[in-house]
């Protein structure tokens, strides 16, 4: 060819872009021979069905894509929104979908397709605060409906707590059972509509929504996706022992569980062997779902240490680049929230610089630490009042989650928990945990339900914390035996975690300083003088500051402002 045509050459057509899950049904399937969309053509009708083709199912070809997307099969035709369908590879049983937008009818059942078009009034939104409390619920035991709508009418009384992002992390589940479709919305709960009503809710009400989501190991059941693709890796998940770097004393004992015994919910995730590059998609695929089609605020990644990827790019690195990208698209902040045993620094770090690219971390190492801490409160050693201050101000604990509940104080499921139930010293050592908590930077979990009085004051502690801006910088001193303050510019935390009343200077301030909160609570007294209230006997008399200083009861908790 002369130089004359070079330049009016036609370019190349743009590789072609499929849209999973869309309108029409498309797969990865790089080993298979045949791919078939099947069908249903009566009620009733399941995959397991064994009349001959033809008379109850409908089976229609699928073709290859093409070269630039290799293994890639796709239907001619578009399916109606709420058509049932399932694909059958070589002739096989019909399986469901691996990106299934719907799953009716359980785990190995049709899928179904999805229009997400909704009607969204959010517009306004800008997210929920970087530091605002955390309350983790079940959709099925959070109302005796156990739907989603019927959670979303308790929206005000989560408001009036001081919630400021409820995570649903089970909504992924098909019939109470944890499943392998990650872009599934159990239909129990109400499908992924109820989900899309949820979240545009929760955002008229100031309320962001996280998911809880697990990308480490697959769950029961997930073995008809090898039928696919290499979804799965025949390596067990890594277990590793939980370390407790943050105790005064010497490490406690904590051998890891032996991998369970049944292999297919004991494989993990292919993330860094022959055909998972498609993994990846597969899985950031299902995030962008959540951030586009749901306007879903944060995903939480449960136990990314497990995540044993050791290809060129990490998946949690593709995933925050997910959320980064849903935040420029969203104009709001998009989070991802990392849940691990022990802290890996680079979970915090930015992708560009070599790190992980997560926005906040849930370590159990640093909340067991905390709790373990107050459990075995020496209150006259000063070795555990330096081990409690440097846990309070260690560095990026703005990004760091801790629950307000010890775990030996959580509420089983299905137990109602009230102020004549609850045990006395469970009831303090929650409160005293959730005044120091709230009082530094970590940002608060939250489990319901707890005693009247002990969510009373939690959300007595959330509202004054929200009074400070988040940067104010902590100072954390040591009064006398058993007594830790922390002070946060005009708000003062004076916690007696000693079983000896103890009188404490306080900082000094130019304005006197006044009591706004206490624990227990003040005792209210009747028009005879007697003390009243269903709490009077774990009542307290009301604290009053004298001067530069004030009295604290043995286990109590005192926060005082200077105004």
């Amino acid at each position: 060819m002369t130089s004359r045509y070079r330049n009016i050459t036609k370019p190349p057509d743009p590789a072609p872009t499929l849209t999973v899950p869309g309108p029409r049904p498309v797969v990865w399937a790089p080993q298979a021979r045949t791919l078939e969309v099947v069908l249903p053509r009566e009620a009733g009708v399941t995959p397991d069905d064994h009349v001959p083709t033809g008379t109850r199912t409908e089976r229609r070809p699928l073709r290859l894509v093409g070269m630039d997307l290799p293994g890639w099969w796709s239907a001619d035709d578009d399916l109606a929104p709420g058509t049932d369908y399932a694909f059958s590879v070589d002739g096989g049983r019909p399986l469901p979908d691996p990106r299934s937008p719907r799953q009716p009818h359980g785990l190995l059942g049709w899928s179904r397709s999805f229009d997400p078009t909704f009607t969204w009034t959010d517009a306004a939104w800008t997210g929920p605060a970087a530091q605002g409390a955390v309350l983790e619920i079940d959709v099925a035991t959070f109302t005796p409906e156990g739907t989603l709508d019927a959670a979303a009418d308790r929206f005000d009384e989560l408001v009036d707590l001081g919630v400021a992002v409820v995570e649903l992390h089970t909504i992924g589940s098909v019939a109470g059972v944890v499943c392998p479709h990650l872009y599934t919305v159990c239909e129990e709960f109400g499908g992924p509509r109820a989900l899309q009503r949820f979240v545009d809710a929760a955002h008229a009400r100031g309320l962001g929504v996280s998911l809880g989501v697990a990308y480490h190991r697959a769950a029961p059941g997930a073995i008809f996706l090898q039928s696919f693709a290499p979804y799965l890796s025949p390596q067990r998940t890594r277990l590793r022992p939980t370390l407790n770097g943050y105790l005064a004393g010497p490490p406690l004992s904590d051998e890891p569980a032996p991998p369970p015994a049944d292999l297919p919910s004991g494989r993990r995730i292919n993330l860094d062997r022959a055909g998972s590059r498609e993994v990846h998609d597969w899985i950031t695929s299902s995030a962008r779902r959540w951030f586009d089609d749901f306007h879903v605020d944060a995903l939480r990644i449960a136990r990314v240490q497990d995540l044993a990827d050791a290809s060129p790019v990490h998946v949690l690195v593709e995933v925050a680049r997910t959320a980064d990208a849903a935040t420029t698209t969203h104009q709001r902040p998009v989070r991802l929230v990392g849940e691990c045993d022990t802290q890996d620094p680079r979970l915090l770090v930015p992708a560009e610089q070599g790190g992980r690219g997560l926005s906040q971390v849930w370590v159990h190492e640093v909340e067991d630490a905390f709790h373990e801490l107050l459990r075995s409160a020496r209150a006259t050693d000063p070795a555990w009042f330096g081990a409690l201050s440097r846990l309070l101000t260690i560095p990026d604990a703005d990004r760091i989650m801790i629950g307000l509940a010890p775990p030996a104080c959580t509420a089983g499921e299905g137990v109602e928990v009230t102020t004549d139930t609850a045990a006395e010293g469970g009831d303090d050592a929650r409160a005293l945990a959730a005044a120091l908590v709230l009082a530094s930077a970590f940002v608060p979990r939250l489990v319901l339900p707890v005693s009247g009085r002990l969510h009373a004051w939690w959300s007595t502690l959330l509202a004054l914390r929200r009074t400070v801006p988040d940067d104010t910088p902590r100072l954390v001193h040591r009064g006398p035996s058993g007594v830790v303050l922390v002070q946060r510019g005009k708000l003062v935390t004076a916690v007696n975690i000693g079983t000896q009343p103890r009188t404490t200077l306080l900082p000094a301030s130019r304005r006197a300083w006044r009591v706004t909160a206490q624990w227990p609570p003040a005792v209210e007294s009747t028009p005879g003088g007697l003390p009243g209230g269903p709490d009077r006997a774990s009542s307290a008399p009301a604290a009053t500051p004298s001067g530069s200083s004030v009295h604290v009861g043995a286990r109590s908790a005192v926060v005082l402002t200077s105004r």
